[in-house]
């Protein structure tokens, strides 16, 4: 292996090999530094001093016992030279309150058992391996850890073990993400004592650098190469070379003319960028990306790093825009990786640049509409603040403000006006980054993008979106702190956000009740609780699903587990999804589908009529626990060949969806037999969606004709599972109608109820037509311009516009005239029919021999009636 041949050359005096080897290690014992307390002046001479000891014990070290040999280096730096000992600690990096308060109790713990409890929650050591680097035996060690975690006990007053362990599995997550920036090379000749070197291996000595020197000089991170040349710091420089004018034209090298043409480029980026921001250049150079850029700059063209890329232009150029992206303005940023100038392996790195980016700019932004807000409320229609008001007339107000807005588009913001208070804020507009590959195609950026959106979610007012809209916003945030491959850096930046949102939807804050005067959750919280549970997140499942039951079942006054809710809880939660521990603790957590096709050629239902003939006997379900979901389907097309109404009725999962008995009955109509429609039926095991204790997956049916018309909910089939494995089929609301087939009847049932409500002006003249059937009614009454009508079947949003304003919007969104539409389709919206309102959808299609064209129009059931979704509302 490459790190064995590494300590194998080191151990024969190789000090490069040394470096190299023991970057490795690097992240894992400047966390142990900044754990065990050391401040950010005095850490990198302490990891130069654990290197030195290291080194000078070389002789003894083996590949296999390593790790445990640097801690043990580690260990009698920190003993002998007391570096740790400080009245700072080293706190400051940690974003929560709780996460502090537990790292500046572990520093007041005396060092023996404080390095035990650290190697042992935080490094994973058992007690044989904090043994041998303490120097102790096992039961001391187990001894100084448990001492440790009771005086942490005393210190935080918290009574026990559990809650103990469980801020130490907190503090363990945030210690993860503490970033510890790059520093200098580190210089061979300071690493091992040259008296202790082999007599072949020893070299002239260079003029050494003083211990405070190079604690000044050196950033956080000893062990990461390729930044400043480590040459700068002494006396001895390398020579100034000259490069042939054949070396720098020859593209395999990087050459001083390339150096030269990418500062100059740098250069002339950060001195346009003030005035692109409308910030002056004593602002702009405050800021702290643009100090980071310049730092980089620095780093990048070291005369160490360039010298070191020489041969590898590739890479270096991938340096050099990185540091483009740091000094770019946001809307520079995405300028510069148009036409796919951008990996799908460097997008992360991307947006964890935009965003810290965008946040320093949004606080000078928002600072300047807050000290502007008294100018600003002038910037209104009908008594409202308008953003587009302002953007237009940006002139009429201070100098500040018009420079801000002049550049926004610079910024990536747009103007809002802000939900808690009579002022303007801005947001980020990410709409430019879909047209950039691969950000719109990449589901980790796009998922960050649309929390990227949306945050910040509150500020000192308070939430910023309100109740209804929280829920989705929380389950996409889970999703992605879920994600393996999600950035650590970009969670990190999710992470609060999540922590704030999640707990301030269930617990409130100074500025929300959760609760009326009567001790009952309000109406507003009780629906986007329940809606928490129609997204696919398992962490969030596991923490509201008994919360809701236990709500229910009291009338929405108390739950033990709501009581119990802390929080970070949601991160537990996470955490054990992300450890594959969650699934088993969730209702049906144990089920298990393969992914099989079913091929409907010659299948004559025979295999499947012993289980109808049990079944229809009774309607005991349980003589389906443990049917596969395939099956459950030929049952009930079984039943639907021969007509037994009732069996399939009770085939059907009890939900908002399926209809009474009765009602079944009355409405009921052959369904089209799948042995003449379908080739075969698909079921795929990874399209497994939960909400609650319910799970859904989703079959998928091969139509006999390659080119047969796409019908909405024709071809796939929704199950059900709610306990003891057994699924059901879910009750499907699909209307199909085509000028080829059965429109004649479709036409006169619209034309008669168009008639009908035109004439009366009152919905119920239209209370038993289908959904299909209400959508043509509105396409009918669109086409006549009948706004009346029309205001009737929309369940407006907003109804204090005029009817000329509904008119404008409805006429100008381009849907297909009844008349000239030659089919329509209806699918109710199986997936979130639990949600507070049911939702679906018809599918318009016009064809003719000169064109193919399809519009969906959105529909939701209000009460006991299909109405047209307000597409213009939000």
């Amino acid at each position: 292996m490459q790190t064995d041949d590494l300590l194998n050359r080191a151990k024969a005096g190789d000090k490069e090999a040394l470096i190299a080897w023991s970057r490795s290690f690097a992240p894992a014992i400047a966390q142990f530094a900044y754990q065990a307390g050391i401040v950010e002046e005095n850490m990198s001479y302490f990891r130069l001093q654990v290197l030195k000891d290291f080194s000078n014990n070389i002789k003894a070290i083996e590949a296999n016992n390593a790790d445990n040999k640097i801690y043990e280096s580690a260990f009698r730096i920190l003993k002998d030279e007391q570096l740790a000992q400080s009245e700072r600690s080293n706190e400051l990096a940690l974003k929560f309150e709780e996460d502090k308060e537990t790292h500046k109790a572990i520093q007041e713990i005396s060092l023996i058992e404080k390095l035990a409890l650290i190697l042992f929650q935080f490094h994973g050591k058992d007690y044989h391996d904090v043994a041998e680097i303490l120097g102790l035996s096992e039961s001391s060690a187990d001894s100084a850890i448990s001492e440790a975690q009771t005086e942490l006990k005393k210190s935080l007053i918290i009574e026990s073990d559990g809650d103990v362990q469980k801020r130490l599995d907190l503090l363990a997550k945030s210690y993860s993400r503490v970033q510890f920036t790059e520093m200098d090379e580190i210089i061979p000749e300071e690493v091992i004592v040259a008296e202790e070197l082999p007599a072949e291996v020893k070299r002239e000595e260079k003029t050494s650098v003083n211990k405070k020197t190079l604690a000044t000089l050196a950033g956080i991170s000893l062990f990461l190469s390729t930044v400043i040349g480590a040459s700068f710091l002494f006396n001895e420089q390398p020579a100034e070379t000259q490069q042939s004018a054949a070396e720098e034209e020859n593209p395999t090298t990087v050459t001083k003319a390339m150096v030269q043409k990418w500062e100059a480029e740098y250069e002339e980026i950060r001195t346009a960028a003030p005035e692109s921001l409308g910030l002056s250049m004593e602002t702009f150079e405050q800021l702290e990306y643009v100090k980071k850029a310049d730092a980089l700059k620095e780093r990048t063209f070291s005369r160490q790093n360039v010298k070191q890329l020489q041969d590898d232009p590739e890479r270096m150029q991938e340096q050099v825009d990185v540091l483009m992206w740091n000094i770019h303005t946001p809307k520079g940023m995405l300028d510069s990786v148009e036409n796919y100038r951008i990996l799908s392996s460097e997008t992360s790195k991307f947006l964890v640049i935009y965003t810290e980016k965008t946040e320093q700019l949004m606080t000078i932004a928002d600072g300047l509409l807050e000290k502007y807000k008294d100018e600003l409320m002038t910037a209104e229609v009908n008594g409202l603040l308008s953003p587009e008001k302002l953007m237009h007339s940006r002139q009429a107000y201070p100098e500040e403000i018009e420079n801000l807005t002049s550049s926004l588009r610079e910024y990536t913001f747009q103007y809002s006006v802000h939900p808690n208070e009579e002022r303007f804020r801005t947001m980020r507009d990410i709409t430019k980054f879909y047209q950039v590959h691969p950000f719109g195609s990449d589901m980790i950026s796009s998922q960050y993008l649309e929390i990227l959106w949306s945050t910040p979610v509150f500020d000192e007012t308070g939430m910023l979106w309100p109740v209804e809209l929280l829920p989705q916003t929380i389950v996409t945030m889970s999703v992605f702190m879920s994600d393996p491959l999600a950035d650590p850096v970009l969670k990190g930046e999710v992470e609060p956000q999540l922590l704030t949102a999640f707990f301030t939807l269930l617990k409130g804050d100074e500025h929300i009740e959760v609760f009326d005067d009567k001790g009952v959750v309000k109406e507003e919280f009780q629906i986007a609780w329940e809606s928490l549970l129609q997204y696919n997140s398992n962490p969030v499942t596991f923490l509201m699903l008994p919360i809701l039951e236990e709500f229910e079942e009291s009338g929405w006054r108390e739950s033990a587990h709501y009581d119990q809710l802390a929080y970070p809880d949601i991160l537990y939660a996470i955490d054990l999804e992300n450890s594959g521990e969650l699934a088993a603790k969730l209702p049906n957590g144990d089920l298990q589908i393969e992914t099989m096709r079913f091929d409907l050629e010659d299948y004559d239902y025979s295999d499947i009529q012993p289980l109808y003939e049990e079944f229809s006997a009774t309607y005991d379900l349980q003589l389906l626990s443990g049917v596969e979901p395939m099956d459950i389907i030929k049952l009930y097309y079984y039943a639907n060949k021969i007509e037994d109404i009732e069996t399939m009725w009770h085939l059907k999962a009890d939900d908002e969806l399926k209809p009474s008995l009765e009602e079944y009955t009355k409405k009921w109509r052959e369904q089209p037999e799948i042995t003449e429609t379908m080739r075969n039926i698909e079921i795929f095991s990874d399209n497994l969606h939960r909400q609650g204790r319910k799970i859904y997956i989703t079959a998928f049916g091969q139509p006999v004709e390659a080119g047969i018309e796409y019908q909405m909910g024709a071809n796939y089939f929704t199950l059900i599972t709610e306990r003891d494995k057994i699924w059901l089929m879910q009750h499907q609301i699909n209307e199909h109608y085509t000028k080829e087939e059965n429109f004649e009847g479709y036409d006169a049932n619209v034309q008669n109820y168009y008639k009908n409500i035109a004439e009366s002006g009152n919905r119920d003249a239209i209370h038993l037509a289908t959904p299909a059937e209400i959508a043509g009614i509105f396409l009918l009454a669109l086409e006549n311009e009948d706004v009346k009508t029309m205001r009737l079947l929309v369940n407006e949003m907003d109804d204090t516009i005029s009817d000329d304003m509904f008119k404008q919007r409805w006429m100008n969104g381009h849907l297909i005239a009844y008349s000239k539409m030659t089919g329509i389709s209806f699918t109710a919206d199986a997936i979130n029919a639990g949600s507070d309102r049911i939702h679906g959808g018809v599918d318009i299609s016009m064809k003719s021999d000169s064109m193919d064209d399809r519009r969906y129009l959105q529909m939701e059931k209000v009460e006991d009636s299909w109405m047209i979704l307000d597409m213009f509302g939000y």
